[in-house]
């Protein structure tokens, strides 16, 4: 199957228009990474950081 639009493409539209989902982000990162799983929580992070703040 063929994915038709970017996953990153998708993860910022959605975290523009929906608060709800960017704080359920944050939130996923922090406790991946208190629970000690520092992989996903970065990963979750850079989703979060990437969907929220343009860097030009």
């Amino acid at each position: 199957m063929v994915l038709k639009r970017d996953f990153k493409e998708t993860i910022q539209k959605r975290a523009l228009r929906d608060e709800e989902f960017r704080n359920a982000l944050l939130t996923e990162a922090v406790q991946c990474m208190l629970s000690n799983d520092m992989d996903t929580g970065k990963a979750v992070l850079r989703d979060y950081i990437n969907a929220t703040i343009a860097f030009e």
